[in-house]
Parts: C-alpha cells; structure tokens; sequence
C-alpha cells in the first residue's frame, strides 16, 4: 500500500479509513466510488478537516446542497471565518451592508442575516458606506471621508446589533444615542435581496482538484494501472491539493461552460455532478473536469507535458442526485 498524495507506505502510515472519489457531503450514491488503501488515513483527515469541510460549507455550491435536498436546512452550519462566500445586500435600505448565513425556526430555512456593522451616509452617493465592526474608521478619517455623524439618518445599522455597535463607535470616540435620529435599524425580518460574491481562492480550488485527483485515482486503478499515479509529473498537483504549493503554470481554469455538449450555458441544466479525465488537447497533458451541480466548470491540470507512457486514461461519469446513481459518460477524445 502507497498514499498517493503523501506517497508513504503501509510501514509508515494505516489505512484505514475509506476514500470517497466525490465527499459524501454532496450526495450518497449507489455504488459510490471510493478508494480504498490508497489514501492514508493521515491525509484523509487532513483534506477532509481542512479542504472538504470549506467545500461543503464554506462555497456557494456548498449551499446549494440545501437548495436541492441533498441536506436538510435543519443541518446547516457556518464555517465563519473560513466561509468562501461574502454576502452583500443588493437593494433596499441596507444596500451595500454585510450579511451571512443561518438556519432560521422561524422561516424552517437558510437566511440571510446582517453582521455586525455600520454605515456611514456617504454626501457624494447618497448610499451608506458601511463598515464591519474592526473596520470602522477613525474621527479622522470620518471627517476626510466627509461624513457628517451630526445630520439626522448619518449612520444606520442593523439594531439588533445596537450594543456592540455603540461600543464599537465608543472606541473611536463617537458617542450613539438613541432618540436623536441618528439610527435607522431596518426590518430584521424584511427578505432581502443579495449579491453573492465567491472568492476562488486556494482552499476551494485545492478540495476540487484534490476531487480530480481522487477520480483519476479511480479511474486508473479500475484498469489495473494504478502506478501510473505515483509518476513524478503528478508531484506537482499532489503538493499543491496537500500543501498548497504553485507551481510555475496554471493548475486550474473556472468558466460557465457546460461540460456535455448539449446543454446551454445559460439556462436549465441536467441535475447532477459531473467528473471528467482525459488528455487535454496538446496531447502530452492530462486535465481533468469537475463540475458540482452541473454548474461551474472546473479545469485541473493533472500534469503538464506528461513523460511517462501515454495510456488510456479517458472517463467520465454523471452524479445523479436525484437517483442516486451513477452513470458513465461517453468522451470526446481530448478536452480542450
């Protein structure tokens, strides 16, 4: 036995613990495909409490997994500081404010709920600036930003939040009232519009391409040629998914490209995951496609201009949550 991400043998390392290709956070599925004394437990809890953990909860595909009865609504629960997904109010009254999200009693699902923070009438706009709570600006930098705090409806907040608020505030020497029209605190329970905004960032990409990874893994090991894996081109991807080193090329592209040929790019698609590996088109390159809710489509080079033997590495396969099956996909011979 090998890790193939640590690349530690069995007198070094216990495997135990089994692998799933595609974490079971994002489906149960018939025939799941798993490895299985392949991944040392080490690094299967390792990815799964660092990596996996922010895909599931931390992304927006992560939350969609709600949207699409994969998890109950009743099961959610934030990652916090590590969320991957910043939430911005898009309309109404707390235009441009910060907010996150929570399992509700009341509405028996996931809302949208304000931070702690504050916002600043901006005399230019005519909107609210508003500021996260260790954000805040100095006197000074109030007055430079042309913020008179004196003027009715000046600063407006969430009044849930009103005590840390006017603590906060106190901290920059700005003493809160209430009763002197300074404070608009807004309908807590009003359903607001948002704009979400995700950041890409290393953590996300690492548990997908750790993913691709895990497919190829798979893939190879079905066609008995599972050392194929342990070549050193693949030293590259294995140290980025375990260590989150770069390398000196792109490892990943992300567009809103279907990945089957027949679906739109924008409008309604299959519902399901979808894995792909295969050659990429200069031929000595092997990518890999991840795309989670048949959404996003995520390109992980797996190694670039490969020097071992080229083998027949191509497969596909379709997650269907609905069904929970999973079905093999017919392949176009490179991906481009």
């Amino acid at each position: 036995m090998k890790c193939i991400y640590c690349l530690k043998n069995d007198t070094e390392v216990t495997f135990k613990k089994t692998e799933h290709v595609l974490s079971q956070s994002f489906g149960l599925f018939k025939d799941n495909l798993t490895l299985n004394g392949i991944v040392c437990d080490c690094c299967n809890k390792y990815l799964g409490d660092n990596l996996e953990i922010v895909l599931a909860r931390g992304t927006l595909e992560g939350a969609w997994r709600y949207d699409y009865g994969i998890k109950s609504p009743e099961e959610y629960n934030s990652i916090g500081k590590r969320d991957r997904v910043v939430i911005k109010i898009e309309e109404g009254p707390f235009k441009g404010s910060y907010a996150y999200k929570k399992y509700s009693e009341e509405y028996n699902g996931i809302v949208i709920f304000p931070l702690p923070q504050i916002g600043f009438l901006n005399p230019h706009t005519k909107e609210y600036d508003f500021y996260l709570l260790d954000k805040i600006p100095t006197k000074q930098e109030i007055e430079e930003k042309g913020y008179d705090i004196n003027n009715p409806n000046a600063m407006f907040f969430p009044m849930v939040h009103f005590e840390c608020v006017k603590k906060a505030l106190e901290s920059k020497g700005i003493n809160l009232k209430t009763g002197e029209n300074l404070i608009y605190s807004g309908d807590e329970k009003s359903k607001w519009l948002c704009l979400v905004e995700e950041t890409k960032d290393d953590v996300v990409l690492r548990a997908i391409a750790k993913i691709a990874f895990n497919y190829f893994a798979y893939t190879l090991k079905e066609k008995n040629e599972l050392s194929f894996i342990f070549h050193k081109d693949f030293d590259v991807i294995r140290k980025f998914i375990l260590y989150g080193e770069k390398a000196d090329y792109p490892l990943h592209m992300v567009s809103d490209a279907p990945i089957l040929g027949d679906e739109p790019v924008e409008g309604k698609r299959r519902s399901g995951h979808l894995i792909t590996v295969n050659w990429a088109g200069d031929g000595i390159s092997i990518l890999a496609q991840v795309s989670l809710f048949n959404w996003m489509t995520y390109k992980v080079c797996l190694a670039r201009a490969f020097t071992g033997e080229h083998k027949d590495i191509r497969r596909g396969s379709f997650f269907n949550f609905h069904s929970n099956e999973i079905m093999d996909l017919g392949t176009a011979s490179v991906v481009k």
